[in-house]
């Protein structure tokens, strides 16, 4: 754990260097899939034992964070430049790289230490092949594959959308971020499966919801439409992210 933890020190210590010669901060979210990816193979190298409950946690992990990482990318690709969040702090951080070094880089690696829970005790003491970690591994699956479509989704939209207009129609209609749902819910998967090592393990679940709920995700999403009327009515009648899918 000890060699996983400093491969991540190294790792995030050499992304905000090159966060200064691009002078640009989103880079760090690129990374928020790689570093689970990181931590996925690094755990399974350096266990003892190569279980078939392993191998598909780890091939689990890594279609999760190669999902997030194309996404991420695409946009970035798009947009080209700083994530204007990023380029907000810019202007108004006092001792800017020092605390961009710690504020970001240094608390997102943290967090993915954090939420990388069910990715050491499934590489600690393996489980079986059972009833769970099927179960488990099915609420993932479905996680990821209901945010990949309500990222699809999302995408078509804002290639044709009128000024204004918001996104209403697919998963949209039964909760205002299905992404976000997908994501909590898979990590809920990962931690079902890691739970047969220790119920420690939903730590990973509850973290990554309460940010997504209330910190880094509906909150900064939705900041943009206060004035958009349309979207308070929408979002009077449509939950934050569990999907109402009878009304």
């Amino acid at each position: 754990m000890i060699e996983i933890i400093a491969g991540l020190c190294v790792t995030y210590s050499l992304l905000f260097l090159l966060s200064i010669v691009l002078k640009d901060n989103s880079i760090a979210d690129v990374f928020w899939g790689m570093g689970f990816l990181q931590v996925a193979l690094h755990a399974i190298y350096r266990s003892e034992t190569r279980t078939p409950s392993q191998v598909l946690f780890t091939i689990l992990v890594a279609l999760w964070a190669m999902r997030i990482v194309s996404y991420i990318l695409s946009k970035k690709w798009i947009k080209k430049d700083e994530d204007p969040r990023y380029a907000r702090w810019r202007e108004q951080w006092q001792h800017f790289y020092l605390r961009s070094f710690f504020q970001i880089y240094v608390l997102q690696g943290v967090l993915v230490m954090i939420i990388a829970i069910p990715i050491f005790l499934v590489n600690s003491a393996p489980p079986p092949l059972g009833l769970v970690t099927a179960a488990g591994t099915a609420v993932a699956l479905f996680g990821l594959l209901y945010e990949t479509i309500g990222d699809l989704q999302l995408r078509s939209f804002i290639k044709t959308r009128e000024k204004g207009q918001i996104m209403t129609r697919g998963l949209w209609k039964y909760s205002r971020h299905p992404n976000y749902f997908g994501e909590s819910a898979f990590w809920l998967g990962a931690s079902i499966v890691a739970a047969q090592v220790s119920l420690w393990a939903f730590i990973s679940w509850l973290l990554i919801t309460f940010l997504l709920r209330y910190v880094s995700g509906v909150p900064p999403a939705e900041e943009r439409y206060a004035d958009n009327q349309a979207f308070q009515a929408y979002k009077r009648e449509t939950p934050a992210m569990i999907p109402r899918f009878f009304k």
